[in-house]
């Protein structure tokens, strides 16, 4: 219980700083962007063309087993964690958060008592999915790995910074994503692959 608490602390105090003190007009207009995976999707998908066609039957495979862990880690997070832990987003309980919500930004009521967005916080889905594939291409090709793990990190201090996930929602969401990311590129690089 004592543990709990102090995490829980830390969880507080680490959301406040990042989302209250660290606000400014610049990561205002950048952190949607960064939170927004659709901003993503464009160029990743241009590089996961030319690398699919670009590649062996090996490279094919890995490129289409990215897709595994993509739904894996969406489902997990979205579909069973979730509904089973049913953590508040601190938007709906932080007095005066920094929110980004539709489009615009705002501050949440002095007392935490709105209901801003319905669904749950833990983990977050962004973080996993982010997490996930970074782990998985890394795993593969690890030169790349400093820029994916940019990318993971971006994301998730993005999620906090607009008021939408607590740390810690964050941290399991990585940790989820590299899990499932290691569970299906494991056994595709020992068993399919083996001749690496």
């Amino acid at each position: 219980m004592v543990e709990q608490a102090a995490l829980l602390r830390w969880d507080s105090a680490t959301f406040g700083v990042i989302n209250k003190l660290f606000t400014s007009g610049f990561f205002d207009a950048l952190m949607p962007v960064l939170s927004n995976l659709a901003y993503w999707l464009i160029p990743l998908g241009i590089i996961w063309v030319v690398y699919f066609f670009r590649s062996d039957r090996r490279g094919k495979l890995i490129a289409l087993c990215c897709f595994l862990v993509v739904a894996a880690t969406d489902q997990i997070s979205s579909s069973v964690i979730k509904p089973i832990v049913q953590r508040n987003r601190p938007c709906n309980v932080v007095p005066q958060t920094h929110l980004y919500l539709n489009g615009k930004w705002l501050y949440t009521d002095k007392f935490g008592l709105t209901t801003y967005k319905s669904s749950y916080s833990f983990p977050s889905s962004h973080a996993a999915n982010i997490a996930g594939q970074a782990m998985y291409w890394s795993y593969f090709h690890p030169q790349i790995s400093p820029l994916l793990v940019f990318a993971a990190v971006s994301v998730g201090f993005s999620r906090i910074y607009l008021g939408q996930h607590w740390p810690t929602d964050i941290l399991a969401g990585y940790l989820l994503g590299m899990f499932v990311a290691l569970a299906v590129a494991y056994p595709l690089r020992a068993w399919v692959l083996p001749d690496e």
